[in-house]
């Protein structure tokens, strides 16, 4: 959709979420951790509603924020989602942050809006 120009995202989810068949965390929300989720047909359907699948698709100038000790996204599901990103992108990691945002992340996501919205 051309009238899409840019796009933030804090700590995304639905991301990675057959991370745990490589010993990393799965994202939200954690259907590793659910009783006859893990055959192989549900892990494939979970493959076409993953966000690092589609992240691949975005051309626009990208920001995305997470913290480290996010427990519902976890932050290895955010950098999956954010290392295959083929376009511009910007991510604010928060080292102290869970599954919220700080006064330092709402301000970047306006700072970068905002600057977006000039060109």
């Amino acid at each position: 959709d051309s009238r899409v120009t840019a796009c933030v995202a804090n700590h995304p989810a639905l991301a990675d979420m057959a991370g745990y068949k490589l010993n990393r965390a799965d994202g939200y929300p954690h259907f590793s951790k659910m009783k006859g989720m893990d055959t192989p047909e549900k892990v494939k359907t979970m493959a076409y509603y993953d966000v690092v699948n589609f992240a691949r698709q975005i051309k626009v100038p990208t920001y995305i924020t997470w913290g480290y000790n996010d427990d519902t996204c976890p932050p290895t599901t955010s950098y999956a989602t954010y290392n295959v990103l083929t376009c511009p992108k910007e991510s604010l990691i928060t080292p102290i942050n869970e599954h919220w945002t700080s006064e330092d992340t709402e301000y970047g996501h306006l700072i970068w809006i905002k600057k977006h919205l000039i060109k």
